[in-house]
């Protein structure tokens, strides 16, 4: 806004001669600072609000579009609050607008040194647990040079203390990030060291390498796809299938996760009762005992009476175990529940037990 209380639509982008910018949170006794400028006492981070800045992409040339996606979350009501874009000289504002929330919908611009700055102003504040997103679309300007973009965006805001009207201390979050400026294409270094100082090729060859860097991050990320711990949810099927595992789609995804990571170890191990007791920790997230009913009780006299049908001992049940699962409270509260526990941990002990065997499935609450 200008002197006169005047809105600046994006697109005007004037410029003011003045170090320090103060928004319309002035008016509830918060001032917000540009983002560059880092005098003056800290406010320490808060863990309730959190602010969010990323791009689609890290290193662009001259003239590509660069999106910038900020994100408001917090976990408490905000009485007052208001987010500082600042997008530095070398990227042009195309639009902005509101991806999620319903926070304001267009910014008010104020250009200092060359920097543009933006500022979202919660007028009626922030609601805890709610998400407030918004997209920045820029374009690269023209450069001579290779150089880094530092983008920062921060929140400041005030939430109401002990449930009353009364405003809080000032909270503070701040997220920058840098943005790879390319002012000519590196595939040069393949051609000789001739046209490395020919601008005109330089910038010819960006047209190539802008449609291929996207193939060829493809191909440097081909090992993730590859590891459970980051390949997205939907590989994971795939990746079972070459292990010849089979996962539960109802299972959640940080269990299908782990025993995909465990998968080598519990082929080591298949067919064992430490084997079969760790595939069920796993699925279960409980504790989970096998119990081998073995002769502990052999007694061999003048009444033994051995033959090739007779297993030694009393009370001598071969090739037979129980299978005791002690699950968190609150899942075998119901009869369905646990019904459906039952079939699904007997789905696995089949699978997975020696086929000669025969067992016992107990379900048993994990005491607190």
């Amino acid at each position: 806004m200008d002197a006169n209380g005047r809105t600046l639509p994006v697109a005007e982008q004037r410029s003011a001669n003045t170090e320090s910018i103060v928004y319309a949170l002035a008016a509830r006794s918060i001032t917000a600072q540009p983002a560059k400028r880092t005098g003056g006492p800290a406010i320490p981070r808060s863990q309730e609000v959190c602010i969010s800045l990323v791009a689609d992409h890290n290193r662009r040339f001259p003239g590509e579009s660069l999106f910038l996606y900020v994100r408001l979350q917090t976990e408490i009501d905000l009485t007052s609050c208001g987010i500082e874009v600042r997008i530095p000289e070398g990227l042009i504002l195309v639009d902005s607008f509101c991806l999620q929330g319903d926070g304001p919908i267009r910014p008010t611009a104020r250009t200092i040194d060359g920097d543009l700055y933006l500022t979202y102003d919660f007028t009626a504040g922030a609601e805890k647990k709610v998400t407030y997103e918004y997209v920045l679309e820029t374009v690269v300007a023209p450069a001579r040079d290779d150089y880094v973009l530092d983008v920062t965006s921060v929140i400041l805001a005030r939430a109401a203390t002990d449930g009353s009207t009364a405003a809080g201390p000032v909270i503070r979050d701040e997220e920058s990030l840098g943005i790879a400026i390319a002012a000519k294409s590196s595939y040069v270094r393949y051609l000789p060291s001739l046209y490395t100082r020919d601008e005109l090729m330089g910038r010819f060859l960006m047209l190539f390498e802008s449609f291929l860097s996207p193939i060829s991050q493809q191909i440097r990320e081909v090992p993730y796809v590859f590891d459970p711990t980051v390949t997205p949810a939907d590989m994971l099927p795939w990746l079972a299938s070459w292990l010849d595992l089979q996962l539960d789609p109802e299972w959640p995804e940080s269990q299908r996760r782990a025993l995909l990571k465990s998968a080598r170890r519990l082929y080591q191990k298949r067919g064992t009762a430490a084997g079969l007791r760790e595939y069920l920790q796993i699925y279960t997230g409980g504790e989970v005992q096998i119990i081998e009913h073995r002769a502990d009780n052999l007694v061999v006299g003048q009444r033994a009476d051995l033959g090739n049908s007779v297993a030694l001992g009393r009370d001598n049940r071969p090739h037979t175990f129980t299978a005791i699962v002690r699950l968190a409270p609150g899942l075998l509260e119901s009869d369905v529940q646990r019904q459906q526990w039952y079939q699904r941990i007997t789905v696995i002990i089949d699978r997975e037990k020696p086929v000669h065997t025969a067992y016992t499935l107990r379900l048993e609450p994990l005491d607190e």
